[in-house]
């Protein structure tokens, strides 16, 4: 191999310099190395190879190095080793295990003689005054006993290191060469750069993918300068806001794939949704495949921690917030930020939530700024008053523009008037636009008084529509008005689309075990259907590809379709100005009518606003009123969210008191909009302190006085307040490492205290109890009948269950009965248990749909309480692997969450965890033949669409590219850990250093006619010492 040493580079260059030199010498570094050769620097002949590659970084010689261990190559023969103790001896560990008489200043290129190498004994003895001979016999006897002893003990040991030591040097040789030709193609190509193609930073193959996968050919303006400006500030964090629909998510893809294939660096990318991340995850799989990178989604139950630490490829993470925020404690933890180079937040502006989710995020970015020095941050924000705010916090540049794709146009309809509304600049808000005249009659009026056929049907069936409702049953009672109309007056709508409108209708019914919506199968035929939370996974996925195609026209949808997957429309109507029983704030109503419009199919949009008379003055403030401002979550229920985040900073250690707590929390969003909120920070932090120390998750190490007390002397007297550390519990560390909700630890505590007590095996139910999820409870109420005949199916053992949860058959037939029932109960718990009935159900394999139909609710509702429940039970086993009285459980809960989150027998989990895959499609897959994960990623699109029913070339080809991908990210997982086993860690080098170190100078006498192929070290040497008592060996005395 060529022993010219590659100049110093960034990146990848530098650390292939590092593995390429790492071969010449297999050594364990430590402080009794460094302080030998510090004594020994006048000798050039025995400098260590570290010393040797700082004087002369450009050239290494085999033949000068210092050899710790036996050579595997034969031209480097053997070594001598300074023994550390003594520099003037050195240690032959090839044939011998003695001292001898340092000769000479250069390395021997032979093995030591025996005479040369062991000091005799006799010598030994006479050099030292020794006044009792039979004591001095004594000893020399039982240190030969003691000697015999050890050698024979350690003796095999020291040929399997000499083996591994020869296995590894060769591996190391073999990477070096290899990585050393990569280098060396990079050079020849140019790639070794961060800027490594003409597609913006990007190789043009990226630029041709973009064209055929998506068709965009070419960026918008907008796009072009933004990019300009992340490149231009790439150690920056930046900022854009832009109205929906303007192409963010292009850019942000753009600069993830820069950090990916340029700077060699892993990304992560937050959603806000599970639904939002799992199409993510389909769609950009593809990419993945094609430019080498791995993509792991972290929504729900998947995602794996710790996660792997890979090498060879980049990562991009795509998770929810949730998710995001348990990665980012994680790399921290193990000390990884800065593998992490990008992360990307979309919708930013969640940080105003005002909830749970809005505190989580804003943890996030705090932890990522204090500890992610070397991690951009990309925030993508809809159009907000206060943005200035968001790039104070984020120390970020911020870019701005109100470009749309198409042009929109505004319209309110009020009784049978249209109006137009005008930009903000002009006197008149609202312009009168026409009359709404429809030829209906009157039996049409009472049906539809607001006239939205005769909307609708202004672009339908040519162009698409969607028509956002305020509640799901509003919806699912549009889709069905709308398709009674139309059968009476329009039935020419049957034959649009015909045939793909009836594969619509099998492909439900296939992917939901035969059960077909009764709404949906009189919607279709007329190319509409509604869209909501009430659908399953399936369903809306297959809805939602189906409307994309044009073989539905319109869709009757709730507002959390304009916060998830993109799909616009011609013209947009709102129902009506609320959701649910609230007025519509601004920021929603925005990203409501920003679907209107179709970038590259329409050059215009249309929203049209529904008003009642009596919300008229409501609607003009509305459409008048400037954005609304995001501010900070943190402080949101009593400062829940402050709470979240102290204990996470104390958990990970980055703040390790009072003084550093509050410094960190001093750069929140709360704190830069502290003023405009009337936020005392001071007050409430120790506030929220105090209460974590009352809940016992948090502890103090104190001199004096409480952590919390001198908290106000802050400003005054900061040195003193630093003296005051804090420490995290066993509860508190549990708590924060399994993201449970500090309001619930407690109660989550005590429940699984007392499962421990008697948990029932037999079955499934007791598990199930458990995590059932608490937040689901308020969100229903159990219907008594229902409970009651659920709870007389149960066998004894799973009644055993009901019991020790508290729930008893005479409540619940009282009150099936409508009695009063007087005794008293725990209401919550009853109610909890409720939902473990449903779970128990799906668990003995049930459909979803059959789980709804005995329990009268919706079927969306059970797939998110099996979701749910997945999420939980995960959040729990991570909680109880913290905790170590319950070891037990944390054992069983691992294929407990693979099982309950798949709901499906195990031989279809592997063709489920490809993305896209449902049990429904992973039984057609199963059933025809394609078992494995491998077989599917080996198939072709023709095989697939032919051996699968139902299966468009689209789909197959997401599948097979999302199996490759998943089939990769396994294998090369295996490949990491099996590389992290046989990598000895460095403290375990200190170790076996300190070792060999207490090993020369402990054993310094050897029988003259036997070798040892090793020595034992002192430690041994003490226990086998401590293990043999004095009076075993008198009657040895001579």
């Amino acid at each position: 191999m060529n022993d010219d040493v590659i100049e110093e580079g960034p990146c990848r260059k530098a650390r292939v310099q590092k593995r390429a030199l790492s071969h010449y010498s297999f050594q364990f570094p430590s402080a009794s190395r460094r302080k030998t050769e510090d004594n020994q620097t006048e000798n050039s002949s025995q400098r260590s190879p570290k010393d040797a590659t700082k004087a002369s970084p450009s050239k290494i010689s085999p033949q000068k190095k210092q050899i710790w261990f036996k050579s595997t190559f034969a031209e480097e023969g053997y070594a001598n080793i300074p023994n550390p103790q003594n520099p003037e001896q050195v240690i032959s560990p090839i044939k011998t295990s003695g001292y001898r008489r340092k000769e000479s200043k250069k390395l021997s290129s032979t093995p030591l003689s025996q005479e040369e190498s062991v000091l005799s004994k006799e010598d030994d003895i006479n050099s030292k005054t020794s006044p009792n001979p039979k004591t001095t016999g004594t000893s020399f006897l039982k240190k030969r006993i003691h000697q015999r002893l050890f050698q024979n003990a350690q003796g095999h040991i020291s040929q399997n290191i000499a083996k591994y030591v020869e296995k590894m040097q060769h591996d190391r040789r073999a990477e070096a060469e290899a990585d050393l030709e990569i280098v060396q193609k990079e050079k020849e190509t140019g790639l070794g750069n961060f800027d490594i193609g003409p597609f913006y930073g990007l190789p043009l193959k990226v630029k041709e993918l973009f064209e055929k996968q998506r068709g965009i050919k070419k960026l918008y303006d907008w796009q072009e300068e933004c990019l300009s400006l992340a490149e231009q500030s790439t150690n920056q964090n930046l900022i854009y806001s832009l109205p929906t629909s303007g192409g963010k998510t292009l850019v942000a893809e753009i600069l993830i794939l820069r950090q990916l294939l340029c700077q060699k660096k892993n990304a992560m990318l937050v959603l806000p949704y599970v639904s939002i991340v799992q199409e993510k995850v389909k769609t950009i799989a593809e990419l993945a495949v094609e430019l080498n990178f791995h993509v792991e989604e972290y929504a729900g139950s998947k995602g794996r921690y710790p996660p792997l630490n890979r090498h060879q490829k980049g990562t991009l993470y795509i998770a929810t917030i949730e998710k995001a925020h348990s990665l980012i404690n994680q790399f921290i933890e193990l000390n990884r930020m800065g593998k992490l180079g990008l992360m990307v937040v979309d919708e930013l502006h969640m940080l105003g939530e005002g909830g749970r989710r809005g505190a989580v995020l804003e943890a996030t970015l705090i932890k990522t700024l204090s500890y992610g020095y070397s991690c951009q941050i990309i925030g993508m924000s809809a159009t907000l008053s206060n943005i200035s705010d968001l790039k104070t916090f984020l120390k970020a540049e911020l870019y701005t523009n109100d470009f749309r794709p198409v042009t929109l146009t505004e319209y309110i309809k009020l009784d049978d008037n249209i109006y137009r509304v005008c930009p903000k600049f002009s006197e008149e808000i609202l312009v009168h636009n026409r009359v709404a005249t429809f030829q209906y009659k009157k039996e049409m009026c009472k049906i539809d008084p607001d006239h939205l056929l005769g909307l609708v049907l202004e672009v339908i069936p040519d162009n698409s529509c969607l028509v956002f409702c305020s509640t799901k049953k509003n919806c699912e009672n549009v889709a069905t008005m709308l398709t009674k109309m139309l059968a009476k007056y329009k039935r020419n709508f049957l034959d649009i689309h015909k045939s793909q409108k009836k594969q619509l209708l099998k492909d439900l019914k296939a992917d939901n075990n035969g059960h077909l919506c009764p709404v949906l199968a009189q919607t279709i035929p007329f190319g509409i259907a509604y869209h909501h939370s009430g659908l399953t996974s399936d369903e809306r996925r297959l809805i939602e590809d189906a409307y994309s195609s044009n073989i539905l026209c319109l869709l009757a949808c709730t507002s959390t379709l304009a916060a998830g997957v993109n799909l616009p429309a011609k013209r947009v109507i709102l129902r009506s100005p609320y959701i649910g029983k609230n007025f519509i704030s601004r920021s929603r109503y925005l990203q409501m009518i920003g679907r209107a419009g179709r970038a590259g199919i329409d050059e215009s949009g249309e929203s049209i606003l529904i008003v009642a008379p009596r919300d008229k003055e409501k609607v003009k403030d509305l459409i008048s009123k400037p954005m609304e401002s995001c501010h900070s979550s943190l402080a949101f229920d009593d400062g829940k969210g402050i709470r979240l985040l102290i204990l996470s900073l104390v958990g990970l250690q980055i703040a390790t008191d009072v003084s550093s707590l509050f410094a960190i929390i001093s750069n929140s969003l709360l704190s830069v909009q502290s003023k405009e909120l009337e936020c005392d920070m001071n007050e409430q932090t120790k506030n929220c302190l105090q209460s974590l120390l009352d809940l016992g998750l948090v502890k103090q190490k104190r001199n004096t006085a409480s952590p919390v007390e001198n908290a106000d002397d802050k400003a005054e007297n900061s040195s003193s307040s630093a003296n005051f550390n804090l420490d995290i519990s066993d509860l508190g560390r549990a708590v924060y490492k399994g993201s449970i909700d500090i309001d619930i630890s407690n109660k989550l505590y005590n429940d699984l205290k007392k499962s421990t007590e008697m948990l029932v095996v037999s079955n499934y139910l007791h598990m199930l109890a458990l995590t059932t999820p608490y937040d689901i409870v308020s969100t229903i109420t159990p219907s008594w009948i229902i409970y009651f005949k659920q709870l007389s199916s149960l066998k004894s053992d799973e009644l055993s269950v009901a019991n020790h949860m508290g729930v008893t058959v005479n409540f619940v037939a009282r009150k099936a009965s409508g009695q009063v029932v007087k005794q008293s109960v725990d209401e919550f718990a009853v109610n909890r248990f409720y939902l473990t009935l449903m779970l128990f159900e799906v668990w003995k394999q049930k459909t979803i749909w059959e789980v709804a139909e005995i329990f009268q609710v919706p079927r969306g509702f059970v797939q998110n309480l099996v979701s749910s429940a997945s999420s939980f039970a995960t959040c729990i086993s991570y909680f109880c692997k913290e905790m170590k009285e319950f070891w037990g459980l944390s054992a069983l809960f691992e294929p407990f969450i693979q099982q309950l989150s798949y709901s499906t027998i195990l031989d279809l989990i592997p063709l489920i965890e490809i993305p896209g895959v449902k049990k429904g499609r992973a039984h057609q897959l199963y059933n025809a033949g394609y078992k494995t994960l491998a077989l599917v990623a080996k198939a072709s699109v023709k095989d697939l669409v032919k051996d699968i029913e139902h299966m468009s070339k689209k789909l197959a080809r997401q599948i097979i590219a999302s199996a490759q991908l998943l089939l990769d990210e396994k294998r090369e997982a295996l490949l990491e850990e099996i590389e992290q086993l046989v990598t000895i860690p460095e403290f375990a080098n200190q170790q076996t250093e300190q070792k060999l170190s207490e090993e020369t100078s402990n054993v310094k006498n050897k029988d003259s006619n036997e070798t040892s192929p090793t020595v034992l070290s002192g430690s041994d040497f003490d226990e086998i010492q401590n293990e043999i008592p004095d009076s075993l060996l008198d009657d040895y005395v001579l």
